[in-house]
């Protein structure tokens, strides 16, 4: 998958300590992409804007999110399945992105993610020209 434009990060050096007994979730992602940018779509149901952290640097993105209990911690349950804990999930671009223009949306548990493409990267037509 090397020739890929997007490789999800097997090497899980960089996940954050794991210290605690915290659960950690892998969001799912859908990614598309377009002439212009990448469009990645994370679920993240019960995170809160504030509790999302979401990076870029040296060509891979970040996501690191924390969900926090809907309960206090003495609430007695008939039936709890719903869990609480971390997303965390990177990616690997291949693809000149413009970092400063990213932009992050969080609407109903879904994250949308638009990582423009850098202009060197970006799909252009190409003008044929008649003698």
């Amino acid at each position: 998958m090397s020739n890929a434009a997007i490789e999800k990060r097997q090497n899980q050096a960089n996940v954050p300590e794991r210290i605690s007994q915290d659960i950690y979730y892998t969001p799912l992602v859908d990614i598309h992409e377009t002439g212009d940018a990448f469009i990645f779509q994370a679920d993240v149901p019960g995170v809160k804007s504030g509790d999302i952290d979401i990076s870029f640097e040296s060509g891979v993105l970040t996501l690191d999110a924390k969900v926090q209990p809907r309960q206090t911690r003495d609430q007695s349950y008939l039936w709890q399945e719903y869990g609480v804990g971390h997303f965390y999930r990177q990616f690997s671009l291949n693809t000149p992105v413009e970092v400063n223009a990213i932009k992050a949306e969080l609407k109903h548990g879904e994250l949308r993610l638009t990582v423009p493409k850098a202009e060197s990267a970006r799909t252009r037509k190409i003008e044929i020209k008649t003698a």
